[in-house]
């Protein structure tokens, strides 16, 4: 998924079970919300077929909703995912469905794991409510440092038939396509506890199924081709200061000089991004790089970003066979994680 959009693999569709055996009010509420957060989606669901039937539908939706069904029919027969009912269901939302929380150390590049029963441990925390993250964020950022996303979309993992929703339908074609293919992805493959294995197959997958749609449907792809070597590189930025950061955390410094020598690095950041902004998409991030950076925000990014080049190189190396590369990637997930990339790196 291209940098700047939001997607988490929450799986609320689990509460039920996960709700078993946990304790503290807190953590019941967080199961609680997630809960009724998805179940208001479930009971708001309108056949897509019947929207698309209905002669007072708004057109612009019916439109969408009959380019998400040329999607389906396509992942489904070129890029054999599962798709089964998913997203054959239609559903009205008011904003954002959701916002993810996610908390790093001030010291450190790697965020702190948001652990659960069954699905094991994630970068991040949704909620259904603006006002919960905006509370879990104010609690984590007394020693922490915290974002907050906007997500358009999650994936059930299959075990619901998640809808469309009207937030994906201010996406432009290719954005659509990028976004279906990316959830139906992440029932493919889901490891418990690696969030950027999960996120970096499910945006691989994504981009290169984008690509291959707007080709098969005569649609041009060469803005968005453009966009995803663009997204490449500006990861690729982002992950050479993400290391640098990380350099400076193990120095055996006192926290006031790390403290300053932190914002300087960030204050250079910004300064080397001037610098390559034309070849760093020419303009496409100035305003990402307006909004505040600190350790929670770089490894959100990583986490979609960061391996999604070994997932290329391996459906390059496998013919770009989608049913070999789904093969092996579920042998990889298998794999400890010490092991799993072993194979694949040079």
């Amino acid at each position: 998924m291209p940098l700047g959009r939001g997607s988490v693999n929450v799986t609320a569709a689990l509460v039920g079970l996960l709700m078993l055996g946990v304790g503290g009010c807190s953590t019941v509420g967080f199961y609680a919300q997630a809960a009724a957060g998805q179940a208001s989606l479930m009971f708001a669901r309108r056949d897509a077929g019947d929207v698309i039937a209905d002669p007072l539908s708004d057109p612009e939706v019916v439109r969408k909703l009959r380019l998400v069904a040329e999607m389906l029919r396509y992942a489904e027969d070129e890029l054999h995912l599962p798709v089964g009912g998913r997203y054959r269901s239609y559903v009205e939302i008011d904003g954002a469905l959701m916002w993810s929380v996610v908390a790093a150390p001030e010291f450190s590049i790697e965020a702190i794991p948001r652990c659960y029963p069954v699905i094991g441990c994630a970068v991040y925390r949704g909620y259904f409510a603006r006002t919960r993250a905006a509370r879990e964020a104010e609690r984590l950022g007394v020693s922490h440092d915290v974002m907050v996303a906007e997500v358009a979309a999650y994936s059930t993992l299959g075990w619901f038939d998640d809808p469309v929703l009207s937030s994906f339908l201010g996406y432009d074609e290719a954005s659509l396509a990028d976004l279906v293919f990316h959830e139906l992805a992440h029932s493919v493959v889901y490891v418990a506890g690696d969030s950027a294995f999960n996120e970096s197959f499910a945006g691989f997958v994504g981009n290169e199924g984008a690509l291959r749609w707007l080709a098969h449907s005569g649609r041009d792809a060469s803005g968005y081709r453009q966009g995803v070597e663009s997204a490449k590189a500006y990861a690729r930025f982002l992950g050479e200061w993400r290391h640098r950061l990380g350099d400076l955390y193990r120095q055996p410094i006192g926290d006031d000089a790390k403290r300053q020598l932190k914002a300087e690095l960030f204050a250079a950041m910004h300064a080397d991004y001037r610098l390559q902004r034309d070849r760093l998409g020419g303009g496409r991030y100035d305003a990402a790089m307006t909004e505040p950076f600190n350790n929670a925000r770089m490894a959100l990014i990583s986490t979609y970003e960061d391996d999604k080049p070994r997932f290329a190189r391996l459906f390059s190396d496998l013919g770009e066979d989608w049913a070999a590369f789904y093969d092996a990637v579920k042998e990889l997930a298998a794999l400890p994680k010490d092991q799993r990339w072993k194979s694949i790196d040079p």
